[in-house]
């Protein structure tokens, strides 16, 4: 009777640990892209709440190994807005985020964004789902690349 019991715990065991590994991705995968929109739905209620006569052409977000380099999940934002507010006063309300660093973080003119895709055609492929105006006047793109709260989870794989 005990080795009846212990025997069925031994085929248990693995079964129930995969299962664990199983659920921690699964709810990895959940808080990441809930982390997501929440990271660009806060950047627009700080654009809107710091800049005058903001307006919100688009915005996009992205969930997963955006660098298509290393094992790692990322959280982008990119958000197209119109404003006559000129670009250091939008840098200002950036500082909320510790500051534009060029990389991970930044803010470009669309005039510069569309002339750098002209360029180079496959510089910044999330424009691609994104409604990008046609007049580039007074527009900016606003982007932003962090770390995921699950970074290695099986999405960035």
């Amino acid at each position: 009777m005990k080795l009846h019991r212990v025997l069925k715990w031994i085929v248990r065991l693995p079964v129930l640990l995969m299962a664990l590994v199983v659920l921690y991705e699964v709810v990895g995968l959940a808080v990441n892209h809930a982390a997501s929109a929440q990271q660009t739905r806060d950047i627009v209620r700080t654009l809107r709440a710091g800049l005058s006569q903001v307006e919100i052409v688009d915005r996009y977000t992205e969930t997963g190994n955006t660098a298509g380099t290393g094992n790692h999940v990322d959280m982008l934002s990119a958000v197209i807005l119109r404003t006559e507010s000129g670009w250091e006063e939008i840098i200002k309300v950036c500082q909320k985020y510790d500051g534009l660093d060029e990389w991970s973080f930044w803010v470009k003119s669309m005039e510069e964004v569309k002339a750098a895709r002209e360029k180079y055609p496959g510089i910044y492929p999330f424009l691609e789902e994104m409604a990008v105006p046609g007049g580039a006047e007074d527009c900016w793109l606003l982007y932003m690349n962090t770390s995921a709260p699950f970074v290695n989870n099986i999405e960035g794989h």
